[in-house]
């Protein structure tokens, strides 16, 4: 499946590649109001699931829609990326924002 595959790219790209993520279609009921996605996690064990809206209720179809699938995955990642954020451990808040930097940048940076 093709949003598996972006799934595994951006976990890569965002220093979550050692998760056991799992992506799953869901219909617009089984979502929050006004959303598009949602996602579970937990952090001890590294295991979570992304809920993507099925494209049975997009307003959007061909590439918009896949562009948009696309943002969904990532929006969630980088909900699942930053949640340690509520620890109050410096080290850990530093190691987040490092990793969204060279997401952003698609490369580590020299410093």
């Amino acid at each position: 499946m093709h949003l598996d595959h972006q799934m595994k790219t951006w976990q890569k790209r965002l220093g979550l590649d050692d998760w056991n993520l799992s992506l799953r279609l869901v219909r617009q009921s089984q979502l929050e109001p006004n959303s598009w996605g949602g996602a579970e996690w937990d952090p001890a064990s590294k295991t979570g699931t992304i809920d993507v809206l099925d494209p049975r209720d997009y307003n959007l179809h061909g590439g918009e829609l896949r562009l948009d699938m696309e943002c969904t995955i990532v929006h969630e990642l980088v909900h699942i990326q930053v949640s340690p954020l509520d620890a109050r451990d410096d080290e850990v808040r530093e190691e987040v924002v490092n990793k969204l930097m060279a997401a952003l940048m698609n490369r580590t940076c020299p410093n």
